[in-house]
Parts: structure tokens; sequence; C-alpha cells
């Protein structure tokens, strides 16, 4: 009982990785948006996090996991702020 404990909590932990990362990306996307490309590059990056972590957590809770309402947010908040970064990108480079 104790290790199914545990590995709730860890899931838990790296879904709150994961959201907080795909959040940072989000308001770095939104900062960035139609000038500064730096900016938009770190969106990327913390885009990137955000789904490694979720692809952890996917990957260590199974079903579970995906199963878990949390993890179904981050992965609509992953997909919603990839189109908001391609948008972004493409803007910037219309821009320039």
């Amino acid at each position: 009982m104790e290790g199914v404990l545990m590995v709730q909590q860890t899931l838990h932990q790296l879904l709150q990785q994961a959201s907080k990362s795909i959040q940072e990306a989000q308001v770095t996307a939104s900062e960035a948006q139609g000038s500064n490309e730096i900016l938009l590059n770190q969106a990327v990056q913390l885009l990137l996090k955000g789904e490694q972590t979720l692809e952890k957590a996917r990957h260590q809770g199974g079903t579970e996991a995906t199963e878990n309402s949390q993890f179904q947010q981050a992965y609509e908040q992953l997909h919603d702020t990839r189109q908001q970064l391609q948008e972004a990108q493409q803007n910037n480079n219309d821009v320039l």
C-alpha cells in the first residue's frame, strides 16, 4: 500500500511540474508575441520541459496517469500552448 501512495505522490509532483512549465511557456510566449525571438525560444524550451515531464509521468504512471484529470488538463494546455507558440513564431517571421 505504501508503494502505491509513493507512486501517486510522484505522479502528482510530476504533473505539477509539467503544468508549471507549460504555464510558464504560455506566459513567455505571450510576452514574446510580435517581437522577441529570445523570449520565444525560452517559451519553446519551457514547453519542451513540460512535455518531457508529462511523458515521464505517463511512462511511470501508465493508465493511472493518463486518466488523471490533472494530466489531461496539462496535456490540453500543452497542445494549446504549442499552437500559441507556432502562431507567435509565424507572427515574428512576418514582422522580420
